[in-house]
């Protein structure tokens, strides 16, 4: 099987996004546990009702893709990193956005 079919800036887009995720569900699941709460808990209160924390959530969800991008560097997978590094670009007018609904 050849690994560099999945060397494509579409697919860095699609790993970008489940990092994302991954990175959100990561937190959500730390955050939980030390505080004794549920994932759903965090979710509706801390994340969706919350409009001080959401960017801070979402900078700290996107900073996993850091990791991903290394990772697709390191293995000479150069434009699946373009795709992670897309999704981390673009969080950063989304982050810059959330910022400012909170005024």
């Amino acid at each position: 099987m050849n690994s560099k079919k999945f060397d494509h800036t579409a697919w860095g887009v699609a790993v970008g996004l489940f990092g994302t995720l991954v990175g959100f569900l990561v937190l959500a699941s730390w955050w939980s546990s030390a505080n004794g709460t549920s994932l759903a808990y965090f979710y509706e209160t801390v994340f969706q009702n919350s409009q001080l924390y959401k960017d801070s959530i979402l900078t700290v969800s996107v900073l996993f893709n850091v990791g991903l991008f290394w990772l697709a560097l390191r293995t000479g997978f150069e434009r699946l990193a373009r795709g992670i590094m897309i999704i981390i670009l673009l969080s950063v007018p989304a982050i810059i956005w959330i910022q400012s609904q909170s005024f």
